[in-house]
């Protein structure tokens, strides 16, 4: 468990170096100097770009965090701390679908593959405010619900992995993560 949680935060730090790297200074006028007041500003629009794989980031981010938290809610976990960890790894979760949303398909997918990123990603955040009130039967149903939005998803792009929200290894063969046609 202690090699998934290295994996992740070393992604998850290396994700918030290349976002800090790639971050733009503010525009400035002719010559140098910050636009005044009275002039209208250029609105800048940052450019998003997949650096990560996607089988990187559901291996290390997605994976890692939803096996640890699986186990985590075997049963009911008796301590702040371990509520505290439970709703920061399904926040991780929730941001590895927004993460997935720069990585479309470059086909007929892209749709159904936003959907399905943002259906994980919205599970998860419900199961993060489940854990986050202490709520062990609901923590468990969204749990139940966040296995079935990857399945559907894992299902639907032919990805040969199947979760199981028991923490069991079950139908696994992580080496085939990405679809055919799923920006790298």
């Amino acid at each position: 468990m202690k090699d998934y949680r290295r994996v992740g935060l070393v992604v998850l730090a290396g994700l918030l170096l290349v976002t800090a790297g790639s971050a733009q200074p503010r525009p400035t006028a002719p010559g140098g100097s910050a636009p005044s007041s009275g002039t209208a500003a250029a609105k800048f629009t940052p450019k998003f770009e997949a650096w990560a794989e996607t089988k990187l980031l559901m291996e290390g981010l997605a994976d890692a965090n939803y096996r640890s938290l699986s186990k985590r809610l075997k049963a009911r976990p008796t301590d702040n701390e371990t509520w505290m960890f439970a709703r920061g790894q399904a926040l991780l979760i929730a941001e590895a679908g927004n993460l997935l949303l720069l990585r479309p398909p470059r086909n007929e997918g892209r749709d159904t593959w936003m959907k399905l990123a943002m259906a994980m990603r919205d599970q998860a955040g419900s199961l993060a405010r489940a854990a986050g009130s202490r709520d062990y039967a609901k923590s468990k149903a969204e749990l139940e619900l966040l296995t079935a939005a990857c399945n559907r998803c894992h299902t639907t792009f032919r990805v040969p992995v199947r979760m199981k929200p028991d923490g069991a290894d079950g139908e696994r063969d992580v080496s085939a993560h990405a679809p055919a046609g799923v920006v790298e």
